[in-house]
């Protein structure tokens, strides 16, 4: 079944710079991560608020790309499985997508990333690259 997200921010020029797919589910790994990931912006964008009693962050980071015209996208976020009442986990399949670059782009590194929040997860969650 599939889960709604919705994103946080999605660009070119993170200042996580290391390929990575993640879940994060407190306030304390969030907060580490968007002072990396804003690092390099002057002045940082303030730290998006999330609840963590209700949902988790999901981020792709596809790493250093060598110019322009790279990109990662989530595509979807889908459970396989149910919760009873004993809360069993869910498992959790995010399927995202990198681009290439085309023939006309900038001659710059780029750092491509994609970060979304989803519903609270109980499960494992495994990342597709399709």
């Amino acid at each position: 079944m599939n889960i709604d997200f919705t994103t946080i921010a999605r660009g070119s020029d993170s200042g996580y710079q290391s390929a990575s797919q993640m879940v994060i589910d407190n306030s304390e790994r969030w907060i580490d991560l968007w002072q990396q990931h804003t690092s390099n912006a002057e002045p940082p964008p303030p730290i998006p608020q999330v609840d963590f009693t209700r949902y988790s962050v999901v981020a792709v980071f596809a790493g250093e790309q060598p110019t322009g015209g790279y990109s990662v996208e989530i595509l979807s976020a889908e459970t396989s499985g149910s919760q009873t009442q004993e809360r069993s986990p869910i498992a959790i399949t995010v399927q995202y997508r990198q681009r290439e670059a085309g023939d006309f782009v900038t001659e710059a590194l780029t750092y491509p990333y994609h970060i979304i929040r989803i519903p609270k997860i109980d499960g494992k969650v495994v990342f597709k690259h399709i």
